[in-house]
């Protein structure tokens, strides 16, 4: 038997790039958070909407590919919430071959929701808030127009669009290459990696598998796919007082967790 088990963290998804090991708890406060070295943290959302897609084992050396499970399910992975997108799959199911990779497809659009507040007697806000184009992480303190990010009244669902990865970096953004995996965003007919945000439909995550596996008409396969969003909002606060609160509110990373269990 062998019990193969995979993790994802899809960290492409800060725009603000922070060390954010401190984590908000409801005891936290403003000079705690600027005691932090990078004034940063992060804490778990009310809401973290996702749409996963597809699901397959692939061959880098063959292109071979066995799509175990392809339809829409969104759900919400906020708070300690996740989804398991695979079944146990039968054996008549199986497609024989060696496979070394394992591909996630998902939806380009993260609908978020939530945010922090210190623990003072007048407590500092952080929220999401505002209209969100091409934008990763909202900075928007226009306060008294609905949109302010300081403000706990203005907290909302937004819609984060994953079309760059490096927004206001530079351009060709599509690829995020790691060790380990790799993470793509790709065009409508979900294979072309795209070549400008205008044309990114979803995205793919790649998952080089810890090392080949064999499947046999005989094999019984189970694979659990399963998202959540732990600390799923970072949080930078200013660097010029504790006083001043937060300055930039950014989704983190959705941890994605592949179990495979291949019995002959």
């Amino acid at each position: 038997m062998k019990n193969l088990i995979f993790s994802l963290f899809l960290v492409l998804l800060l725009s603000n790039t922070v060390n954010a090991e401190f984590v908000c708890s409801s005891t936290t406060t403003a000079a705690n958070i600027f005691a932090d070295s990078d004034k940063s943290c992060t804490t778990d959302a009310d809401v973290m909407r996702v749409t996963l897609l597809k699901a397959e084992f692939y061959n880098s050396t063959t292109g071979a590919t066995w799509v175990l499970k392809e339809a829409a399910m969104s759900g919400d992975i906020g708070g300690k919430a996740s989804i398991n997108y695979l079944p146990t799959i039968k054996k008549s199911q199986n497609k024989p071959g060696t496979y070394t990779h394992f591909r996630g497809y998902m939806d380009e659009v993260i609908t978020l929701k939530g945010g922090f507040s210190t623990a003072d007697a007048t407590p500092l806000h952080c929220v999401t808030a505002g209209a969100t184009v091409n934008v990763f992480g909202m900075a928007d303190v226009s306060c008294g127009d609905g949109t302010c990010i300081t403000d706990l009244t203005d907290k909302a669902e937004v819609n984060i669009t994953m079309n760059d990865m490096a927004p206001g970096q530079a351009s060709g953004h599509y690829l995020y290459d790691a060790t380990a995996y790799d993470v793509e965003l790709l065009q409508s007919d979900g294979s072309t990696r795209a070549t400008a945000s205008g044309n990114v439909d979803q995205m793919r995550a790649i998952v080089t598998l810890a090392s080949p596996i064999v499947i046999t008409k005989n094999s019984k396969v189970s694979v659990e796919m399963l998202m959540k969003g732990t600390n799923a909002l970072a949080i930078v606060w200013s660097s010029s007082s504790a006083a001043a609160g937060c300055t930039s509110i950014s989704n983190v990373a959705p941890v994605f967790t592949i179990t495979t269990t291949v019995t002959d």
